[in-house]
């Protein structure tokens, strides 16, 4: 058996993207800066996020950059037993389109990953909306017999961690597998708006002893 996810939807904006960015982020209204602005420029006036590796993110140390009315910092990564390099993971920044929320679309080519994460901080600017929720989706990804793919997305109150939330925790899971875990795509809410938060996001695929598993990017949004 043999169970493929390929979610799209239609975006009415793109802006200097490859060919193949312009494919899989049909949903992203992309807030690139013309003229390929570097992240050293970036890093320096911290302002829009830029298309980048997670090396280049995880370099933006606690000035980080801005998607629309949010701040994204202090970004950190485990690569974990057979997970990619953080600059073989590429990051396109971007707003959805009706919504403006921000979103953070990661890709690269998984096979194979166990107790890899990437974590970061998220804060709304000083006129900027509170954050009520998020949203997690799983953009291509495919599995055969026993293999599993999953992305989860937790978030806590800045000063806590998804393993001890002292206050309200929203926990997001994606994934496929031959045994009927098929779920592209999930959204939550707190409990109340928050200014700021802590975002920690596993990925985990495991091909077992007679399948195999592929993912090629997912997409964390801000709500």
């Amino acid at each position: 058996m043999k169970i493929q996810v390929a979610h799209r939807q239609a975006s009415p904006r793109t802006a200097n993207l490859p060919s193949r960015a312009r494919s899989t982020l049909k949903n992203l209204a992309i807030v690139a800066l013309l003229g390929f602005a570097s992240l050293a420029v970036l890093r320096a006036n911290a302002t829009e996020c830029v298309p980048g590796t997670l090396s280049d993110y995880e370099k933006l140390g606690a000035q980080g950059c801005q998607i629309g009315d949010k701040t994204f910092s202090n970004f950190q990564y485990q690569q974990g037993v057979n997970g990619l390099a953080a600059d073989k993971i590429s990051i396109t920044p971007g707003t959805i389109p009706q919504t403006d929320e921000p979103g953070l679309f990661f890709e690269a080519k998984w096979i194979a990953s166990q107790n890899s994460f990437v974590s970061y901080n998220v804060e709304a600017l000083p006129q900027g909306k509170a954050i009520t929720g998020a949203g997690l989706e799983m953009k291509f990804g495919e599995v055969t017999g026993t293999g599993r793919a999953t992305v989860v997305l937790d978030l806590c109150q800045l000063q806590d961690n998804a393993d001890s939330c002292r206050a309200q925790k929203l926990s997001l899971k994606v994934g496929l597998s031959a045994n009927g875990f098929n779920t592209p795509v999930d959204k939550g809410q707190f409990q109340q708006p928050q200014s700021a938060v802590r975002v920690i996001t596993p990925i985990e695929l495991t091909p077992g002893k007679a399948g195999s598993v592929s993912l090629d990017g997912f997409l964390s949004i801000v709500r």
